[in-house]
């Protein structure tokens, strides 16, 4: 086995006491509450003791990261055990350690649906390609024990056939979005969603929302921040079957398919456009209504209205994009994974989730097959109606000089007007499933369909039985022949004239 890039030098597991852990917190304070009402699964955060609790921390640019993947899921797509979060938690605070420092000062692992996630807060002196391999490891553990206890689609999402380098590409939702470097200020707001049984376009219900139109977001008219000058959006093409097929490729020719999309997949490149609101907003609104085009990332802007800081970053990219031995694979909707920044120059976290106040509907769901109302969840809840698709979001206080996690709020806990949400968007996709099964517009166009290989057998036999002739024709008392006979109460072609 070759030597790991990661973990502590002398090989051994770096022990617990080396973390502290946000729920013995209050250990040793008075007790100001005599009982809590549970509204959301809070979770841990482990925070490496000598990094943020040190009393001169230095001054260096820091990222967030957060990773995720559906290693096998309860009970089919449901929910992620607990025992393949903690084997994966357990693999990560063991090899936490990079050339004598931790690689993730401080870290959470959570789960939405049947999808386990990393979020951690790293230093710029860590590679990103070792924190990469760190994560696929992890999550290949979390698989493995998914598979002993004989849980649902093990390492489902790790669909690469092996590490190459980076997790882009390889199956696992990853973003990181780099801390602003400051000395007056040490807080910095983040908040972190993750989706379940859709695809990266339902993030753009946030970005049009939120950094776009002043009904989700009164900041956009009445703030003095830099929000005034609207924002600047990288917008992505992810089908690049789509690119290959435009590009000459003969969409029933896997051959020429596979070969002109792993041309357009070289370089890990991307086809991006980059376009501003408030100026640009009919184009943004028109690229972002369908799964094609997903904003990738936004900007706030200069004084001269170019790109200024980076406050926004979501996982674009689409599993049918990633080369296997057995050729491309489309393995699912994406379940994206999105970072944000809040307060200041950014939307408040309220106004970055309020567009999922309307219900909306994405694309995914059971068989990732159906367009559906999302449902926004407490974070580390299961999916339930069909299957999905859930949303869940939390906000992440962060001190930028230390590294540290401080404190996580759920942005659509218990108790709260989103009950109220969830009871509507379950009522409304509780009549459109019944309503339409099925039929468009509840399933997706056949191209789409998550696990068409059922269906594309039952078209084919189907498409062999179709025959070739004339249409049906009648014919008229001289002799004319007509398509179809006139319709009963019309004169000559025309509706008759109401008396």
């Amino acid at each position: 086995m070759t030597q790991r890039p990661y973990g502590p030098s002398d090989g051994r597991s770096i022990p617990m006491s080396e973390y502290h852990q946000s729920r013995n917190e209050l250990d040793g304070l008075p007790v100001t509450v005599t009982e809590k009402i549970p509204v959301t699964n809070t979770p841990n955060i482990f925070s490496y003791r000598s990094y943020v609790f040190a009393r001169n921390p230095a001054l260096v640019r820091r990222f967030i990261k957060a990773t995720k993947a559906d290693v096998g899921g309860v009970g089919g797509h449901v929910v992620a055990a607990d025992e393949v979060k903690s084997v994966i938690a357990k693999f990560v605070l063991d090899n936490n350690g990079y050339r004598g420092e931790p690689i993730f000062t401080s870290l959470i692992v959570t789960h939405t649906g049947d999808d386990c996630a990393v979020t951690g807060i790293m230093a710029e002196t860590v590679d990103m390609t070792v924190v990469d391999q760190l994560m696929w490891d992890a999550l290949q553990e979390g698989a493995s024990k998914a598979a002993e206890l004989g849980l649902y689609g093990p390492g489902q999402d790790l669909v690469a056939d092996a590490f190459t380098g980076n997790l882009r590409g390889a199956g696992p939702a990853t973003v990181a979005l780099p801390f602003p470097v400051r000395k007056d200020n040490p807080s910095q707001t983040v908040l972190v969603s993750f989706a379940d049984k859709t695809e990266p376009m339902a993030f753009n219900h946030y970005a049009t929302g939120a950094y776009m139109l002043p009904r989700f977001n009164t900041g956009l008219i009445i703030a003095a921040s830099k929000m005034k000058r609207g924002y600047i959006f990288e917008i992505v093409d992810l089908d690049t079957k789509a690119q290959a097929i435009e590009a000459g490729a003969h969409p029933r020719d896997p051959k020429a398919l596979d070969g002109k999309m792993e041309e357009l997949a070289k370089g890990l490149q991307e086809k991006v456009i980059t376009l501003r609101a408030p100026e640009d907003l009919y184009d943004i609104e028109g690229l972002t209504r369908s799964s094609r085009f997903v904003i990738a990332r936004v900007w706030s802007r200069s004084e001269k209205g170019e790109k200024d800081q980076l406050g926004y970053v979501c996982s674009a990219e689409r599993l049918h994009n990633i080369k296997t031995k057995k050729g491309f694979t489309y393995g699912g909707k994406d379940d994206p994974v999105l970072l944000a920044f809040a307060q200041g120059d950014w939307p408040a976290p309220g106004e970055i989730t309020s567009p999922w106040a309307t219900a909306p509907m994405v694309a995914g769901d059971c068989r990732g097959s159906h367009n559906l109302h999302i449902l926004p969840m407490p974070i580390n809840s299961q999916t339930s109606y069909w299957s999905g698709p859930i949303l869940s979001a939390i906000t992440l206080s962060c001190n930028i000089h230390t590294g540290r996690i401080g404190a996580i709020s759920d942005q659509f806990a218990l108790g709260t007007p989103w009950d109220e949400v969830r009871r509507t968007a379950a009522q409304l996709a509780i009549q459109f499933r019944h309503a339409h099964g099925v039929k468009q517009p509840a399933t997706l166009h056949e191209d789409e369909l998550e696990y068409q290989e059922g269906w594309k057998e039952r078209r084919a036999r189907l498409e062999r039985q179709f025959e070739v002739k004339p249409p049906l024709s009648f014919t008229n008392g001289n002799g004319h022949g007509s398509h179809a006979p006139a319709a009963a109460g019309t004169k000559a072609g025309r509706p008759d004239e109401i008396d």
